[in-house]
């Protein structure tokens, strides 16, 4: 789904009064992060959700939030880069894949994950570059547990890579062979399997969004 049949989804469940969706705005909100989605969909529900971990693993596993957060904790400060050209900044908490790694077990044919989200969004990414030090499996944002509409209650922070490798809404990660591409490179050509941010311009929606920025690729650690 392209993005302007994206917002004609989210403009038609608007007037069908599903006003419970989580739809996708231009507008910034106070963290000054602009919303993103590929379907317009309702915010998972806590009570019921489970994070399923499955796939080429000697103990698959099925995590309540509970137990996610019982996993050791570990937060960092760290700018998301849109493939749009914009960008914010803020503080995330959660916990590193490793330890996802180390309770499924993984077999030694398992190299790529696939991530699944509720909004039917997938990505896919090579074990090791889940496991950088900078990736993080983030359940809380500006101190507090994430909102529905910033991915609640599981999301990836990657801030080395585009914003749609920092998946929203993570319902499963599935250890597999190999993986190709990603929903993303179903979309548009300018998304690519890996997602690494490149050189170019950044306008950063927390410093005002009015003034371009020169960025290096990578991670943004300049601002």
């Amino acid at each position: 789904m392209n993005r302007r049949l994206f917002l004609a989804s989210a403009a038609a469940a608007a007037l069908r009064g599903d006003t419970k969706l989580l739809l996708p705005s231009d507008q910034a909100d106070e963290y000054n992060f602009r919303l993103m989605w590929y379907n317009p969909v309702a915010p998972i529900d806590p009570a019921t959700y489970r994070l399923q971990v499955k796939g080429l693993v000697d103990k698959p596993l099925s995590f309540s939030i509970a137990e996610l957060r019982r996993l050791p904790h570990d937060s960092q400060n760290s700018r998301l880069r849109c493939v749009q050209g914009w960008s914010a900044r803020t503080d995330w908490g959660g916990f590193r894949f490793g330890h996802l790694l180390e309770a499924a077990k993984p077999r030694k044919t398992a190299k790529t994950v696939r991530v699944e989200c509720a909004d039917k969004w997938y990505e896919y990414f090579a074990i090791e570059d889940l496991l950088a030090p900078r990736v993080l499996f983030a359940m809380d944002m500006h101190g507090q547990p994430l909102a529905g509409r910033h991915g609640a209650p599981l999301r990836i922070i990657d801030p080395a890579r585009y914003g749609y490798k920092s998946t929203k809404l993570v319902t499963s990660i599935e250890f597999v062979e190999s993986g190709k591409g990603s929903m993303a490179c179903d979309i548009a050509s300018y998304y690519s399997p890996t997602g690494e941010i490149q050189p170019g311009y950044d306008t950063p929606l927390d410093l005002g969004g009015k003034t371009k920025r020169k960025i290096h690729g990578g991670e943004i650690t300049e601002y």
